[in-house]
């Protein structure tokens, strides 16, 4: 069963990249004692916990990704 759902997500990265976002949100609500990860970093663990298991993604969409990821924590952040 593991192996079926490890397959389609080499086969789909799409999934892997939208699973990635919504585990990290859920997440990301998550605080122990007054600390918690918010939903950007949740969502960066969570891909990286993701892409342990050998996705690969196109040059391309690694950076339009990354460039979200930076937009957001600069938007998390405020001017």
């Amino acid at each position: 069963m593991i192996d079926w759902f490890f397959g389609t997500l080499r086969t789909y990265p799409e999934i892997a990249i939208f699973l990635a976002l919504a585990l990290g949100y859920y997440f990301g609500k998550f605080t122990f004692r007054g600390i918690g990860l918010r939903s950007v970093t949740a969502t960066l663990l969570a891909a990286v916990i993701i892409g342990q298991i050998g996705i690969t993604i196109s040059a391309p969409l690694k950076a339009t990704v990354f460039l979200m990821f930076l937009f957001a924590v600069g938007y998390g952040v405020g001017p």
